[in-house]
């Protein structure tokens, strides 16, 4: 009797990784990247051709601690084997967190609700060596109240187009659920929580956020801008390294 073919499972996980050395999340040829990291692992652990899918193409740069993948496999040893496996080949930057066993029809991408994005500065005169890899280091005072009431402005489904580039598509409209600045010390945090997010849209937002919280833009001014669609009319983005994809939503 032939042989029956594997049961073919459709893998859910949450990823943490460091972007520093990483020209983002998808693959491109001849540079190294999360994506193409994570199908080389899967494939010398369950020797199958891996493609994996991720929930959002984070920039060269750019960290998660919530990233969501999926992927199928016919390998047939447990899911905590599977797991344990793929830690122990994958680069150290990168690590998968948690891992369950999705309904075929998940997709990390498609089935996303909400992405969940946070932008760290670190507001002081002297620069953290430590900290250099996940903050922004800005030395003038900032006024975080003022970036935090420019933000108000951005709630809500519109044309985005100021701040970003369509990943797929034509359409620049996004619908923001929460944006928020806070303080803490000398670390300022930057929330943004939507259904999807424009290329380089948070970090457009950030570095109009500078201009505000330096006093060269009022935080009316962001109502003029997101009005405008106009890329020109936005700050220049802020650096990829104090982003972090915190989490997705299903």
């Amino acid at each position: 009797m032939p042989r029956a073919a594997p049961e073919v499972r459709t893998i859910k996980a949450v990823v943490e990784y460091d972007g520093t050395r990483y020209a983002g999340f998808q693959q491109q040829p001849h540079l190294q990247t999360i994506q193409g990291e994570m199908e080389r692992a899967l494939s010398e652990v369950t020797q199958e051709e891996a493609k994996i899918v991720g929930a959002g193409r984070t920039d060269a740069g750019v960290h998660a601690s919530g990233q969501v993948i999926h992927f199928l496999t016919g390998w047939k040893r447990s899911l905590e084997e599977l797991h344990r496996a793929f830690n122990a080949v994958l680069s150290p930057d990168i690590a998968i967190k948690e891992m369950t066993v999705a309904m075929p029809d998940f997709h990390a991408r498609f089935s996303a609700v909400t992405r969940a994005y946070r932008y760290t500065i670190l507001n002081q005169p002297v620069r953290s060596p430590i900290e250099a890899r996940y903050a922004y280091h800005y030395e003038q005072h900032l006024d975080a109240a003022a970036m935090g009431q420019a933000l108000e402005c951005l709630v809500g489904t519109h044309d985005f187009a100021s701040f970003g580039q369509p990943t797929q598509g034509e359409s620049t409209l996004r619908d923001v659920l929460r944006a928020s600045c806070s303080r803490e010390g000398n670390h300022i945090r930057i929330d943004l929580t939507a259904n999807a997010f424009l290329r380089h849209m948070v970090r457009a937002i950030v570095g109009t956020l500078l201009l505000v919280g330096r006093g060269v833009l009022h935080a009316e001014d962001m109502k003029v801008i997101l009005a405008a669609k106009d890329r020109s009319q936005a700050g220049p983005p802020a650096p990829a390294h104090g982003l972090c994809l915190l989490r997705v939503n299903y």
